[in-house]
C-alpha cells in the first residue's frame, strides 16, 4: 500500500483502525497485519491542544510574559469613544490564535496586538507546516504575518523592541 498518496485524515483513520484491531482480543488473527500497518505509518505530528496550539510552548510562554510586561508599561485601554476595545491577548491571557492557524494553512500563528485608531501593532510567532516543531518558526511584525526579513525573525529581543517602537509611534501612552 502506497502511503505517500494518503491525506492526513486517511492516515489518521488507518492508524485508528489498526489500534482498534490491536485492542480487540477477538481479532487476534489480524493483530500481526495491524501491527505491520501501524509500524509503517509515519509518526503523527504532536497534538495541537489548547495550551500551545501548534506553537512551541516556549514561543507561547515568551509572548505571554512579554504581553504582561507591555500591559504593565503601557496604558492599553481603548481611546475615549471606542465601543469595542482591542485586547492585547486572548480572553484566557494567552497569545491570540491567528486565522491561518485556525484554517490550518500554517502549523502555528500566535500573536499579540494592540490597536489605536487605525494603527495596529502586532508581534507574532509563525511556523509553517513544513517546518520542524522544535526548530522551525520565526517572529513577525505587522498584520501581514510574513516573517521579518531582518534579524527580528530569529531574535525575540529585536522583534519585541520593534513592537515597542510601533506602540510608541501609534501614540500609545505609557503608564
Amino acid at each position: 500500500m502506497d502511503l505517500t498518496i494518503k491525506s492526513k485524515a486517511e492516515l489518521a483513520a488507518l492508524r485508528d483502525n489498526a489500534e482498534r484491531v490491536l485492542a480487540d482480543p477477538k481479532r487476534s488473527a489480524r493483530h500481526a497485519e495491524a501491527q505491520l500497518l501501524l509500524d509503517s505509518l509515519p509518526v503523527p505530528p504532536p497534538p495541537a491542544g489548547r495550551g500551545g496550539g501548534g506553537a512551541t510552548p516556549q514561543s507561547v510562554a515568551v509572548l505571554k510574559d512579554f504581553a504582561a510586561r507591555v500591559a504593565a508599561e503601557y496604558d492599553l485601554s481603548p481611546p475615549a469613544g471606542t465601543k469595542h476595545p482591542h485586547q492585547l491577548v486572548a480572553k484566557d491571557g494567552t497569545p491570540k490564535v491567528g486565522g491561518r492557524q485556525r484554517k490550518r494553512e500554517v502549523a502555528a500563528d500566535r500573536y499579540i496586538s494592540h490597536r489605536r485608531g487605525d494603527a495596529v501593532a502586532t508581534l507574532g510567532w509563525l511556523r509553517r507546516l513544513e517546518e520542524d516543531f522544535e526548530t522551525g518558526g520565526a517572529w513577525y511584525l505587522g498584520d501581514t504575518g510574513a516573517p521579518a526579513q531582518d534579524d527580528t525573525a530569529s531574535d525575540f529581543a529585536a522583534a519585541s523592541a520593534a513592537f515597542l517602537k510601533q506602540l510608541d509611534a501609534m501614540g500609545t501612552p505609557r503608564r
